[in-house]
C-alpha cells in the first residue's frame, strides 16, 4: 500500500535532480560562452578595429552575452556588418556568422549566414580561434566591398 509512495518521493527527487543538472549544464555553457567572446571574439575584432583605423575605416564593436558584431564605415556610411551568434544544439554550443552588405543602393543587405571557416570545418565553439574569425571576416569584407 505504501508503494506508491515511496514510487512519489522516488519520482520528485528525480525531478529534482534533474533540474540541477539542466541548471548546471546551462551554468557551465554561459561561462563557456562569456570565455569564447572574452578570449576569442572581442580580441579578433579588437585587432579587426586597430587595423581599419590606420586604413580610415571606423570599426565599432557591439556584443551581448551570446552575440557581437563589427560594423564598418567610410566617411560615416555603413560600409559592412560582420555578425556571430552563439546558440545550442542540444548540448552542443555551436557559433554562427551573419553578414550583410551593401546592395545597389548603398543600404545593408543580409548576404551570408552559416559557419565561420576553421580547420576543422566546424560549427563548435571549441574549434572557432581568433585567426579564423579574423581571416573569415576580411575573407567576407573584401568580397562586399570589391570594386567591380
Amino acid at each position: 500500500m505504501n508503494d506508491w509512495k515511496s514510487g512519489l518521493d522516488a519520482y520528485f527527487n528525480e525531478q529534482k535532480g534533474t533540474k540541477e543538472e539542466i541548471k548546471k549544464k546551462k551554468d557551465q555553457a554561459r561561462k563557456q560562452v562569456k570565455k569564447f567572446m572574452k578570449k576569442v571574439v572581442l580580441p579578433a575584432f579588437d585587432a579587426l578595429q586597430k587595423e581599419f583605423t590606420k586604413h580610415k575605416r571606423e570599426l565599432q564593436i557591439d556584443h551581448k552575452k551570446d552575440w557581437a558584431a563589427a560594423l564598418v564605415k567610410k566617411k560615416k556610411r555603413k560600409e559592412f556588418v560582420y555578425e556571430i551568434n552563439i546558440s545550442t544544439d542540444g548540448e552542443k554550443l555551436m557559433v554562427r556568422k551573419s553578414v550583410y552588405r551593401p546592395n545597389k543602393n548603398g543600404k545593408l543587405k543580409l548576404g551570408v549566414e552559416g559557419k565561420i571557416r576553421n580547420a576543422d570545418n566546424s560549427l563548435l565553439i571549441h574549434a572557432i580561434k581568433k585567426d579564423d574569425i579574423i581571416k573569415d571576416f576580411l575573407e567576407f569584407y573584401k568580397d562586399a566591398t570589391r570594386i567591380k
